[in-house]
């Protein structure tokens, strides 16, 4: 399992990866990574839209470190709105090589 975002944040351009166990920023990009750091070893809270009893509702969820749910809250809901870094593409696979 491997989920990679090419992100930019101001000039620098780095990746943030998702091996299946950690989150991790890669490249050259001091600022990247601490705008990043923060977020990387916290419990991540978002709202998220579901159906229930045939309504569509907001609830909130928390996804936890090491997860693949905390890469899509910090790629989707934390980067852009909180660290002020742009997501640019996110390529990967959720299957295991085994």
């Amino acid at each position: 399992m491997a989920l990679v975002a090419m992100v930019m944040y101001g000039t620098e351009k780095g990746k943030i990866c998702f091996d299946g166990e950690k989150i991790f920023v890669q490249g050259e990009a001091p600022g990247l990574e601490a705008a990043v750091a923060p977020f990387l070893d916290r419990p991540l809270t978002y709202t998220a839209r579901e159906v229930v009893e045939g309504k569509e509702v907001k609830v909130k969820k928390t996804a936890l470190p090491g997860t693949v749910e905390h890469f899509s809250a910090l790629i989707w809901h934390y980067l852009p709105f909180h660290a002020r870094v742009k997501v640019l593409v996110v390529t990967g696979s959720l299957e295991s090589n085994s």
